[in-house]
Formats: C-alpha cells, structure tokens, sequence
C-alpha cells in the first residue's frame, strides 16, 4: 500500500506543476501587459557637473521603478556643494532615489577658498560663516578674522588688555586693559576699564586700582547700560583671621560691583565676605557645619599660599531671572548671585548663592563633580534650538583633557538642601584638546561650537562632535576668547 501511494503522489507532480507553470504564464502576461509603460519603460538619466568633478553613477539604460544611487567626487581644489533637479537641493555626498520619469541631475562642484597658514581643518559646508573676533590674552591686540583666515580688522592698544575685551554693532570696543603700576596682582588682572569709538577714540575710562580693591578678569554689560565689575577685595592677615581662615596672611575675596557709566558711580554691589561660612574657629559667628549650609561659601576650601583664595575669571548675567553666574576656578564651580535684592540686603541671607554646580566638594558633599576648574561661563543666546542652556569650558587640570559641557540648569529653589545638579545636554572633548588656563566656548548662530583653547587658538565642532574649523595660532600668542557678530 505505501507503494501504491507513493507513486500515485509522484504520477501527480507534472500535473501540479504544469498547472501552476499555466498559471505564471498567464499572470506574468497580463501584468506584462499593464505595466507595460510603467515597468519597463525606458527612462532617460542625464547627469551633469558643474565646476570641477566626476560622479559615479550605474550603467544605462534605466527603467521606470530603477534605484539609483549617484556619488559626487570633487576634483582637488574643489568640494562638493549640492544636487540639483530634484524638487529641493541635496547636499548629501551620496545620493538615492527611484527614477520614475526623465530627469537632468546636476552635480555643483565649488572652488576651495584661498585658506591662510593658520587654517589646519576647514569645512566649507558645516562652519558658521559668522567671523571670529579673537582676543590676546595679556596682550595688546584684537583681531576679525575671517573662517578663510584672512584678518578683516585689527586693534592695536597702547596697553596691554587685562582679559576680556568686546565689540560692539557700532563698531565701539570695550575692554579691560593694565595700568602702569599696582599695589598687588594676579593672572588676568586688569584695573582700568575702556572704551573706544569705531576710530579708536578713547570715549570712556573708570579706574579701580588700590590698595585694597582691583579689577580683574572681565565685565558684562546689563540691558540697562550699567557694567557688572569683578573686583579682587584686599583683607589684612588680622581681619582674615576675624573671618574664621585658617592660615596667615592677608587674603583677597571676590566681589562684584554695578557700575552706572554715565556718572561713573557704583550702584550695587555683592561682597563673597558676606556668606561666608567656616568650620575653623568657633569664635567667629560665621562657624558651622559647612555641608548643611551649601547657599554659603567655605573660606578655607581652597588654601593658597598667595591669598588669592577663589580666583573667580568670568561672569555672565541671566537677565530672565535676574542672577549673575560667576565662575570661581579655584573652587571649581559656578556661583549663581541673586541680582534682584538691594546692596543693603545682599549683605544678608539674601544675597547667599541661589545655586551653585560644578563640585559639591566645595561645599562638603560627596557627590559627583563635573569640574576641575573651569572658565567662561555662558548661556545660549544666539542658537534659538538651545537659547538658554548653559555653556561653559571644564580645563580639566586632574586628567590634563578639557572638556566643553552643555547644560541644563534646574529650577533653583529655595531649600538648597536638595539642590540637584544640571542635566548635561552635549559636551565634547578630544585628546588633543587641553589648556589648563583661560579658554572658554561660545555657541554660534548655526549650532556649532567655537572653543577657544588657550594655547593654541580656535576650535569649530557641531553637535555631532565633528571638527569643521581649526585655527592654529602657531603659538605667537595665546588667547583669552573669542565671540561673533552676526
């Protein structure tokens, strides 16, 4: 029996397949003859360049329903800028898409600028065109210089800067620059604030250079006109050791001051001698547990021999919430200053830090510290996808690796016992990414990010972490920032 059926299965295979070879023969000829001018059409594919270039394309012909896939490659000298023929430009290098009708693609090549000795990286297609004011540090000149690397303007002081400097639309240029002699220094002093019309006029100068007071690092101009002021305090070893410090010597705090430049007066101000708070000496009345009071500042957090205790180097104004962000180096972390109250109620609880982040350390919390000293502290305000985010540059001087962070800050609140750290939101580094010093980051209207590495001049990255810009200072000079003015 199992022969019988097995041969009566096999006697029945050409039956089946000759029914279903039937059935294809008939299927396949009558969508044959309905896709007769779709499927099978013969389509035309012209390819095209413009200025200097080949594309790699498959052979013809091309029928209807095909995938195409073309690669444009510049010839030297040349980049590749876009497709065009299709309903919107295409700027891909490699290009896909279903042909279905006659088309004409043109691939547009364009000509490499001229670049100057300085450019080590440039990419035409991902920079910001905006052009890069960059700043000596401690030096005596200022220069617009293009992405190409060609100078378009240069300033040349008679004195030599004391850090920040800036531009303005009218073509005016605010600085800090050196004075001649001072009673005491430290890096990035500066003690003279200036002004200068687009002729190179000097239109306006404040001095704040003593024995006990001295301006230093850099300056931020409020919506009002008013200028914000970093000022070193000068206290003698005897009122040092009033405070709770734990060592000898005269020290020097921050403070910050508001200064009206029409009349040339001090309209506020905000002393760190305020909040202060110590474990130290029992005596004085700031004494207490430092981790339980993070709103206030450890004097004897960081102990330098000089008395240069905290060494704040920038400051940044959130006038949405009306706050100052300091940044301290030596203490690794940003300070967020209430601007809102009056000077009488700074001197108060009042006036302690809104927030502050970077490293809890600082104020005797472990928890995880993003800084080891830091500088240019900033928000957003030229990007409108992250206007408002906080930016800063991390030195880095544990690892020797500097790294760029992006923030988002939390709502501060009141209670600073459950203060939260920022949410990072993009950062970036690179191994050959380190200056221990100055340096600092600005977000460009594009996205990009400029870096401004102390020692070796200008970095461009975008938001994927890829380097489209370097400038190489060639060492003549190391630099203190750089910004742009769209």
């Amino acid at each position: 029996m199992a022969y019988l059926k097995t041969r009566f299965y096999f006697n029945r295979l050409p039956i089946f397949f000759g029914l279903a070879f039937t059935f294809l023969l008939i299927f396949n000829y009558c969508t044959t003859e309905e896709d007769d001018n779709s499927n099978h059409e013969i389509i035309a594919l012209n390819i095209e360049t413009l200025g200097e270039g080949i594309v790699n394309s498959p052979n013809a012909p091309f029928v209807f329903g095909d995938e195409i896939t073309l690669s444009a490659i510049p010839s030297e000298g040349y980049y590749f800028e876009r497709w065009e023929g299709l309903e919107q430009p295409i700027e891909d290098q490699e290009l896909s898409f279903t042909l279905i009708q006659d088309i004409v693609i043109t691939a547009v090549f364009l000509a490499l600028p001229e670049l100057s000795e300085e450019i080590e990286i440039y990419n035409p297609k991902g920079i910001d065109p905006n052009p890069v004011f960059m700043i000596e540090n401690g030096g005596t000149k200022a220069y617009l210089v293009s992405k190409t690397g060609q100078i378009i303007q240069k300033w040349e002081f008679d004195a030599k800067l004391g850090n920040d400097l800036e531009l303005f639309n009218d073509g005016s240029i605010m600085g800090l620059f050196k004075p001649e002699q001072v009673s005491f220094s430290f890096g990035g002093y500066g003690g003279i604030l200036k002004k200068y019309d687009s002729n190179g006029n000097l239109i306006f100068e404040y001095e704040l250079n003593s024995a006990t007071e001295l301006l230093h690092h850099d300056f931020e101009v409020l919506p009002n006109g008013n200028i914000l002021l970093m000022v070193w305090e000068k206290f003698s070893g005897q009122d040092a050791k009033s405070m709770g410090y734990d060592n000898d010597g005269e020290i020097y705090l921050e403070k910050i001051i508001e200064l009206n430049p029409t009349n040339k007066r001090i309209v506020w101000e905000w002393r760190s001698a305020d909040h202060l708070i110590q474990d130290f000496n029992s005596e004085v009345s700031n004494y207490g547990q430092i981790s339980l009071s993070p709103q206030k500042i450890d004097l004897n957090y960081f102990n330098e021999e000089n008395g240069d205790l905290m060494h704040a180097n920038g400051i940044f104004y959130d006038s949405v919430n009306d706050v100052i962000y300091l940044s301290v180096n030596f203490y690794s972390e940003v300070w967020v200053i209430p601007h809102h109250y009056t000077t009488d109620e700074t001197k108060t609880n009042l006036g302690d830090l809104k927030y502050r982040f970077g490293n809890p350390k600082a104020y005797g919390v472990n928890q995880e510290r993003l800084f080891f000293n830091n500088h240019h502290p900033s928000l957003v305000t030229l990007d409108p996808k992250t206007e408002g985010r906080f930016l800063i540059y991390m030195n880095g001087s544990r690892e020797q690796q500097s790294i760029v962070y992006e923030f988002i800050l939390p709502t501060y609140d009141s209670n600073p016992s459950i203060w939260t750290i920022p949410e990072v939101t993009w950062s970036f580094t690179n191994e050959e990414l380190f200056f221990g010093k100055i340096s600092g980051a600005y977000r460009l209207p594009n996205g990009n990010t400029l870096i401004c590495e102390g020692d070796y001049g200008y970095w461009e990255v975008n938001r994927l972490g890829e380097i489209v810009w370097k400038y190489n200072g060639r060492g003549e000079a190391t630099f203190w920032r750089g910004y742009v003015y769209p």
